[in-house]
């Protein structure tokens, strides 16, 4: 399933990356959600299914006219017919080999495992990766989890992108993702993927492949810091919210901040081990923000 937002050149791309994909375990479909009332995406689907279809693959486009990213992801919920859902984002590519190793733990497996998650690599786009974009601030661009170079289970406290990841549909029948969390329009609030985290503190149990590849283009107008402090600050309130929502505990944020400091702060002449620990009290001020108002 791929729900696409106003990227056609994007999604063309990451439909380029599907057509090599099989699936050993039997026939697949793929499902594109476009959420643009635009239909941006259908035209660029309709060029790609007489691809697809030589190779024994159906590609449908359905139009989610609700924008948000979980009002997408419902959709595609309520339009797959497959027991398994595996999730790519518009803004990413399939590697070679990712859907046979990201759905292979449920034929090795069977029932003991629900979820699997793969690796997410990042893609400039050709731009130059900036010097204070240290391998420790990628996960803020949803790449790189690093939990092992080989497959294994993660343990509770390892998480993973909703970008890059297969799933047993019936996981979901009774819930569908948040619509309140998780990005709309140009807002970066996230965790409509808080559904997963429930999951899994119920018992679903999720497998990582970190050969199950994506790539992941981290777009030119993100690679600047104050974008980064926003969305730590956002991503602090949108765990707040969802830990409260699923009865989750909620961490204690413990920090001491002077606002005159923080306000005197040169935000463009930080380095990259600065702006991690900047990150991190972003974070927990938005965290600490939302536990006051909601």
């Amino acid at each position: 399933m791929v729900c696409s937002y106003r990227r056609p050149h994007l999604l063309d791309l990451c439909l380029d990356s599907l057509v090599q994909q099989t699936a050993a375990v039997g026939r697949h479909e793929i499902l594109i959600i476009d959420n643009s009332p635009q239909r941006e995406a259908h035209p660029i689907v309709e060029r790609w299914q007489a691809v697809f279809a030589a190779r024994g693959v159906a590609v449908r486009c359905v139009l989610e006219e609700s924008t948000g990213v979980a009002f997408a992801r419902n959709r595609g919920l309520a339009e797959a017919s497959a027991p398994l859902i595996a999730f790519i984002d518009d803004d990413e590519r399939a590697l070679p080999g990712w859907l046979e190793r990201l759905i292979a733990p449920f034929a090795v497996f069977g029932e003991r495992v629900d979820i699997v998650a793969g690796e997410v690599e990042p893609d400039f786009g050709g731009v130059a990766r900036p010097d204070w974009l240290g391998d420790d601030l990628l996960h803020i661009f949803s790449c790189r989890w690093g939990w092992d170079t080989q497959a294994r289970f993660l343990k509770p406290q390892e998480w993973f992108g909703e970008g890059n990841c297969a799933f047993r549909k019936r996981l979901l029948d009774t819930q569908g993702f948040p619509t309140d969390l998780g990005r709309t329009g140009g807002n970066l609030m996230a965790s409509e993927g808080a559904v997963f985290v429930a999951l899994r503190a119920g018992g679903a149990a999720t497998y990582f492949v970190p050969q199950a590849k994506v790539s992941h283009r981290i777009h030119q107008d993100r690679l600047d810091k104050r974008w980064v402090l926003r969305r730590m600050f956002y991503q602090g309130i949108s765990n707040c919210i969802a830990h409260r929502r699923y009865g989750m505990t909620e961490p204690h944020q413990d920090f001491n901040l002077s606002l005159g400091k923080l306000m005197a702060l040169d935000v463009d002449a930080l380095d990259a081990k600065a702006l991690h620990a900047l990150s991190g009290l972003y974070y927990k001020l938005g965290y600490t923000t939302a536990s006051n108002m909601y």
